[in-house]
């Protein structure tokens, strides 16, 4: 709604106008004479000329009064900043421009607030900062310098007496002179004169541990190149403690799309910059949003990380003690380290974002304990937050500078564990060696071994162990053989390669299907695949026999996945590929096995048609190139002696002919914006399965885990459907109860470490729109059709015959004792959930969230014997209790499913 104020002229009179007064005065006249007969009317006269136009009136302009909005709106809001000029004689002077979606201007931007405390009233919804840029010399980079560095004096509510203006850590201007021009264009004056903040910070007295030097050369230098930043958010005007006093009367309504504008320019020119001035643009707001959706921190007013480093600098030290580790491990807070503040920028991402690889423990940043985070793709793939190639998606001036100017601040902020002064400490790797170059003590000489080519060689993305397991090799053929300490069909760990930056001569793997078809008599159908593999983008054409190519091992699968009746559902909505296992690989088609091929054609196509039959009665019949653990391995590379796993960058799947399509629930992309190459780094399933709509091919609705019993610590009880698993880890840190799937003596929470980088309620962060909340008119088909999740359906009897010496349970749901019958044999009567608030409950599982869904119908952990409609643990006939979620959370409702989850 737009709150709309209109301005007019009023148009001059026209000729006809004054024509009409006169005649007017006229007649009065003769009226005066009297005593003659009127006589008969005469006769029309003619039409007078056309009269001159009239002076256009002004067209209406729509404002958007901020005043007149209400708090909801005033939190929707979408507002554009833009910064139109700054002037520099001594505080500076910053014009500004706002406008909302729709291009219309914004006016009342300047409510005020003024707390006991305060001696001058601040700007609510508005902050200011200006620094500038110091260049880089001898090899360091550039850096940035805040002038905001002095606070604001403060007073005491009681007595009146004047705390005076002191030294401090970079800050905003909020004190100074607002000017709005009513058309949506502003004029502010800071409160602080830069031009003097160098002699006003000398002539305020410190004591330790506060250290002027530490807030750096505050010299104001007009020829330098300099960043204003302008940020426009917070409380509704009348909420929080955006009111007269700052006392607080109403809960305050933040806006949920702050402005961050960003201006750079050279004062004593008043130029904005070009392309050859020094400038320091080393990521993009862009490249956050890709994987953050969007950053809570500080209110949730800093988005744009070209406005986070005015303030996050090395003067962020500044009033802060060293920190110093006993061995690897650090107490208390950690604000400054070797004489450096923790919260400069590049230091602070980069030990927020390697996390739990971070060599030394104990980190606190202002409560943000680094390595309690986890990243969700390999920390060495540089170019997912700074990349300066012409062909980059977010890219930025200097977002090379990764490669291009190495320096002691970027590097040890990753490499921790090495005490550049002196050479010695712990490598990345476990290994004490040190810095192979010896000590240093500035960037002079960094380049000379860490150009722009070795650097991406370091960084190459490759998880050392990635590969193991059934996607280890070689594979044991018997256990202990050839590798002992290793089960049948499992073998040594070994590297396992993501695309995002293959190390040179790992050739780079692609997988393409041109048809998938099922032709054949009734009870004899059959699946029939063409396809193709490259290697660094040429078909392949397989060896006849031995190796499919030189020097490379392994095969990749082709799987055939389905759906056929289930649960009383004659054509249910998801794949169920419990029939078809994991595929029949490549190799084995070639050799005659599982299937028969043929081929190449001319542009490299096999076709194969694999041996397994396809139900009559088969619904959505897709074929998948790709999924198996043990795909190729190099093996002619000497710097992976033991070999390199290789992997597609996705795995590719393909509707067979007139087989109707499952529904899209996920967009693999949008899995591989936060984790590159999905699989690698963190590894799983070898890398193997890597896109996260086809996961649902195995990790169907009647999926559980199989680990139970003696083997597996007597746990068990998970369902790993897609939909229920990657819920429950992405949001582990939202959990009331730790998804423990998978978990070991060792790890004995599971899942519980993984921090989600989203906005965990952004559905859409993963989700195609329209899937999550079924208005997409495939998700509305789907939902009558959608089948149970089974949450248990193996043997968890855990008593004193098969747990004689009474070992605890790893790895147990504790749903399946809180809400279904304890630790038994559930092979014959499942433990099963409805299929929507199985859904919700991968995020949702508080006690609060339970007690909603199951008395508004949905089932959670029930034996099939308790719903279905045989009153047995035969599912055979489907279920008899009805789930009403979609009564109130169907689109449009009133707890729409989509509305909810974006407040």
């Amino acid at each position: 709604m737009k709150h709309v104020e209109f301005a007019r002229k009023t148009k001059s009179s026209s000729p006809w106008t004054r024509f009409a007064a006169v005649s007017l005065l006229a007649v009065a006249a003769l009226a005066g004479c009297g005593g003659g007969d009127d006589g008969a009317p005469g006769a029309t006269g003619a039409t007078g000329a056309t009269g001159a136009t009239g002076t256009p009136g002004v067209d209406a302009t729509a404002t958007v009064e901020v005043a007149a909005l209400t708090s909801d709106q005033w939190a929707a809001s979408n507002f554009t900043g833009t910064v139109t000029g700054v002037t520099i004689a001594s505080p500076p002077v910053v014009s500004f421009k706002v406008t909302d979606a729709a291009g219309n201007p914004v006016v009342g931007l300047g409510s005020t607030s003024q707390s006991a405390t305060a001696t001058l009233p601040g700007y609510t919804n508005l902050a200011f900062s200006i620094a500038k840029l110091v260049p880089g010399a001898n090899g360091s980079p550039s850096k940035w310098v805040s002038y905001v560095v002095t606070t604001v004096p403060t007073k005491n509510a009681t007595t009146g007496a004047i705390t005076a203006a002191a030294p401090t850590r970079p800050s905003t201007d909020n004190t100074g002179t607002l000017v709005d021009n009513g058309d949506g264009s502003y004029k502010y004056t800071f409160y602080r004169d830069i031009t003097k903040v160098k002699a006003d910070v000398a002539a305020m007295t410190v004591t330790a541990p506060n250290v002027l030097a530490d807030l750096g050369d505050l010299t104001y230098d007009p020829t330098l190149t300099h960043r204003v930043t302008v940020a426009i958010s917070g409380n509704a005007p009348g909420t929080g403690t955006n009111t007269a006093n700052a006392v607080q009367v109403v809960a305050g309504v933040p806006m949920k799309n702050p402005v961050n504008a960003i201006y750079d320019f050279i004062p004593a020119t008043g130029k904005t910059l070009a392309a050859t001035d020094v400038q320091r643009n080393v990521t993009s707001m862009a490249a956050c949003v890709s994987c953050h959706s969007k950053f809570e921190f500080h209110g949730g007013s800093r988005q744009d990380p070209q406005y986070c480093v005015v303030c996050h600098t090395d003067q962020r030290k500044y009033a802060r003690s060293d920190s110093v580790a006993s061995g690897n491990a650090y107490t208390g807070s950690t604000y400054r380290i070797d004489g450096k503040a923790v919260g400069d920028f590049p230091t602070a991402v980069h030990k927020i974002h390697m996390g739990k690889e971070l060599i030394k423990t104990g980190y606190d940043y202002a409560g943000v304990k680094f390595n309690e985070i986890t990243y969700p793709q390999p920390v060495t793939n540089c170019v997912k937050c700074h990349d300066g190639s012409a062909n980059a998606v977010n890219k930025t001036a200097q977002g090379d500078n990764w490669k291009n100017v190495p320096s002691l601040l970027a590097c040890s902020s990753c490499h921790d564990g090495i005490d550049f002064k002196t050479g010695a400490g712990t490598t990345l790797s476990g290994s004490t060696v040190g810095h192979i170059g010896g000590a240093k003590t500035d960037d002079k000489t960094c380049v000379l071994c860490h150009d722009a080519a070795s650097i991406p060689v370091y960084h190459v993305t490759v998880d050392p162990t990635g590969a193991n397991g059934r996607g280890g090799y070689p594979l044991n053929t018997a256990a202990d053989t050839p590798t002992v300490g290793y089960p049948s069909g499992q073998g040594p760990a070994i590297p396992l390669a993501s695309q995002l930056n293959l190390p040179a001569g790992v050739y780079k793997i692609g997988m393409e299907i041109k048809s998938a078809t099922v032709s054949g008599a009734a009870g004899a159908k059959k699946i029939t695949v063409v396809y193709r593999i490259t290697k660094d983008g040429t078909p392949v054409t397989f060896n006849a026999t031995g190796f499919l190519m030189d020097g490379v091992d392994g095969s990749p699968n082709i799987m055939a996945v389905h759906s056929t009746p289930r649960d009383g559902i004659a054509e249910p909505a998801d794949w169920l590929a419990l029939d078809l296992g994991g595929g029949t690989p490549v190799k084995s088609l070639r050799d005659g096995i599982g299937g028969t091929q043929i081929g190449p054609d001319a542009d490299g196509y096999y076709t194969a048609t694999l041996a397994k039959i396809i139900p009559d009665d088969a619904k959505m019949v897709t074929a998948a190139l790709g999924v198996g653990y043990n795909g190729f391995v190099q093996l002619n590379l000497p710097a992976y002696p033991k070999g390199i796993r290789l992997r597609e960058s996705k795995f590719v799947t393909m509707t067979a002919a007139g087989s109707t399509a499952r529904r899209t629930v996920v967009d693999g992309d949008k899995c591989n914006s936060c984790h590159g190459q999905l699989g690698v780094g963190p590894s799983f399933h070898a890398g193997a399965r890597n896109d996260g709509q086809a996961c649902a091919l195995c990790h169907d609705p009647v999926r559980t885990t199989g680990h139970v019993g003696a083997t597996y610590s007597f746990g068990g009880g998970w369902s790993v459907s897609a939909k229920n698993m990657v819920h429950s880890i992405h949001a582990s840190k939202m959990r009331a109860e730790d998804f423990t799937y998978e978990a070991t003596a060792a790890n004995p929470t599971g899942f519980a470490e993984v921090t989600y980088p989203g906005i965990l309620n952004r559905c859409e962060q993963c989700h195609v729109a329209g899937s999550y909340d079924f208005s997409a008119a495939a998700s509305a088909a789907a939902l009558p059709n959608l089948v149970w999740t089974t949450e248990a359906s193996g043997n968890m009897l855990n008593d004193s015959t098969t747990n004689p010496t009474g070992i605890a349970s790893i790895g147990l749901s504790p749903w399946v004792t809180r809400l279904g019958l304890g630790q038994v044999d559930y092979r014959t009567d499942n433990l099963v959930s409805s299929p929507v608030s199985s859904s919700c409950f991968g995020c949702h599982d508080t006690a609060l969230a339970v007690s909603h869904m199951q008395l508004n119908g949905g089932t959670l952990y029930k034996p099939v014997s308790t719903v279905s409609v045989s009153g047995t643990g035969d599912r055979t006939k489907g279920f008899a209790k009805v789930e009403t979620c979609m009564v109130c959370h169907a689109s449009g409702k009133v707890a729409d499913i989509k509305a909810v989850h974006m407040k």
